[in-house]
């Protein structure tokens, strides 16, 4: 506990000794074709994914947004904390008013942690439209690094800072032929989750594969092919709509799926975005952003080892893995040990979803050649995963999150001051989506059988003991100081056969991942099942992340997780899915912290 004050109070003291650090950004719509198929789309300065921002930790940021879309917009600072600026977290109804067509808007805020984050749109889900790009920040140079547990040599160490320093930033998206607006409207008059894409993008660049039907039956997991009753995955590999297996048992309306969502597939052919390494530099940092609307990629490299050593922007004793599994929000740093002879030009880098809701795939190269043309790519028998995310070796090594220690330690308070208790799941049709304790949407579309709970023209940030902001339903208070447990229960209920798993963001804060199990949770408070089932908690050394995971669930096998965190900045955060599909359907809360210490909010933001 000491440690852990000790680490917020450095960080606080990092934030003194700032620069002034500025960036520009103007949104437009425009049309683009990233995997070869054009549609008009979000760019950010010309591009998406938009500009990296490179800043030094303790840096004071100024990011100016010009809002040329036809449509509001907001940005969020994905895992930045907004230490005393929580009028820059980027929320529309909860932060700040929208960015109106023809606006700006100012976002100010201090760089307090180091690490790999991302910034992206908020408002409905224009990420799935191209808003969003990567944000590194170097830590400050009294700041622990962990590379020496890889490997001692001080020539080892040296070449791993340096590449640590200068990471190659990989941004992941998921990307669909149509519009968010579309697919949303698709759901609609539907009633379907609509969990396929069209294809998956690295550094804005895919391509649309396309497998014959019998070779994605044979990738297929044994629980995809029960739940497909017969039927077989369609040309794009998506289990077809209407699974009730899969979307529960809830009436829908096929003849209304637009043509573009038919599932049909034509394949393209775009460049595939590449890596460059030197033999000479010994050691490459690889750092991983999934800003996908949907997927969840298992992330590979041919025949090179990675050491994943930060996750979600934090120091982590290292861990050698062959892939790693990535969830929508989440960031993994992985040092890449370069071969000194390498017997290709060129390593293929693997991103293929897994679950039962598609086989997707992209690939990208690793180039020890400079020059982009006529390379030698290693074949593909070096794989260890295949178009699904199967291991193709039992050598391979998979990363399991949940061994992912802090470094350096830090440990949670050994028990809570609240606890709140949550059920996540679909609320009476496959695209509605709740987290809270009875079916209403804290971030809902203004369909109008499903109206919205809070009003965007109202930020609750400036309006803290209104009705809205009472309402428990839609959110948690919290006291200053304090240590809050949320628990999140995954029943998928009488209409839902089975439930995905969620992936969890927590704005402004950082979170310990405490506890997780299969079965009803079936107590008041953490204290409380740590004394009948102790071996289904960790407070010694949990991770430590911005974002948590749930597991899949059915009637006969429910879950549970449980996280925890403290109340360290006063301001109105949200806490939602960012499987974008799962956030517009209304899988979200608001946490309003430190109630009692409420900030004053500048004139210049609405104060």
């Amino acid at each position: 506990m000491r440690l852990f004050l000790l680490l917020w109070q450095t960080m606080l003291a990092y934030s003194v000794a700032s620069e002034n650090v500025s960036f520009t950004v103007n949104l437009t719509w425009e049309d683009a074709a990233p995997d070869g198929v054009s549609r008009k789309m979000i760019l950010v300065n010309g591009t998406s994914p938009g500009p990296t921002l490179f800043i030094n930790q303790g840096d004071s940021v100024k990011f100016l947004v010009y809002n040329n879309l036809p449509t509001n917009t907001t940005i969020h600072f994905h895992g930045i904390t907004q230490l005393r600026t929580p009028w820059s977290d980027g929320v529309p109804g909860i932060s700040q008013k929208p960015i109106l067509p023809g606006e700006s808007f100012l976002y100010q805020w201090t760089a307090d942690d180091y690490g790999t984050y991302w910034y992206h749109g908020h408002f409905l889900s224009d990420i799935s439209d191209g808003l969003f790009g990567p944000i590194h920040i170097d830590p400050d140079p009294k700041q622990l690094l962990p590379y020496n547990i890889i490997d001692e040599s001080e020539t080892e160490v040296a070449a791993m800072t340096k590449a640590a320093t200068h990471p190659q930033l990989v941004t992941i998206s998921d990307w669909s032929h149509v519009t968010s607006e579309d697919i949303f409207r698709a759901e609609l008059d539907t009633n379907l989750d609509l969990y396929c894409r069209n294809s998956i993008l690295i550094n804005g660049r895919g391509n649309v594969n396309c497998l014959p039907i019998s070779t994605y039956m044979s990738l297929a997991a044994p629980a995809t092919l029960q739940a497909l009753i017969g039927q077989n995955i369609t040309a794009q590999g998506c289990s077809p709509p209407g699974i009730s297996l899969i979307e529960g048992d809830f009436k829908f309306n096929l003849s209304a799926l637009p043509p573009e969502l038919s599932y049909s597939c034509d394949a393209t052919t775009v460049a595939p975005s590449i890596f460059h390494v030197r033999s000479a530099d010994r050691w490459a940092s690889f750092n991983f952003i999934l800003s996908a609307s949907v997927q969840t990629p298992m992330i590979s490299i041919d025949d090179h080892e990675m050491w994943v050593y930060a996750a979600d922007g934090s120091f982590v004793e290292p861990q050698r893995v062959d892939g790693m599994l990535i969830f929508s929000g989440q960031r993994y740093s992985a040092l890449v040990r370069l071969k000194d002879n390498p017997a290709f030009d060129t390593y293929t880098m693997r991103f293929s979803n897994v679950g039962g809701n598609q086989i997707i795939f992209a690939t990208a190269l690793l180039s020890y050649n400079s020059n982009s043309t006529n390379l030698v790519v290693a074949p593909d028998s070096y794989a260890l995963y295949d178009q699904a995310g199967n291991a193709t070796n039992s050598s391979a090594v998979t990363l399991d999150p949940s061994t992912l220690v802090p470094y350096p330690a830090i440990t949670p308070a050994q028990q809570a001051d609240a606890t709140h208790i949550f059920k996540a799941g679909r609320a009476g049709a496959a695209w509605r989506w709740t987290i809270s304790a009875s079916p209403h949407s804290v971030y809902s579309t203004g369909n109008a059988s499903y109206p919205t709970t809070i009003s965007t023209d109202n930020p609750l940030l400036f309006n803290p003991n209104g009705s809205t902001a009472m309402n428990s339903n839609l959110t948690i208070r919290s006291i200053n100081g304090s240590w809050v447990d949320i628990i999140v229960l995954t029943d998928p209920g009488s209409q839902n056969p089975t439930q995905p798993p969620h992936s969890f963001h927590k704005h402004s804060n950082k979170l310990f991942i405490i506890g997780s199990g299969t079965g009803d949770f079936n107590y008041t408070s953490v204290a409380e099942g740590m004394q009948v089932q102790p071996e289904s908690f960790n407070l010694v050394n949990p991770p430590y992340r911005d974002s948590f995971i749930s597991s899949p669930a059915s009637p006969d096998a429910p879950t549970w997780i449980a996280i925890r965190y403290q109340s360290m900045n006063p301001g109105a955060f949200l806490l939602h899915c960012h499987i974008q599909p799962h956030l517009a359907g209304g899988m979200a809360m608001v946490m309003l912290d430190g109630v009692d210490k409420w900030p004053t909010i500048p004139a210049e933001y609405g104060g």
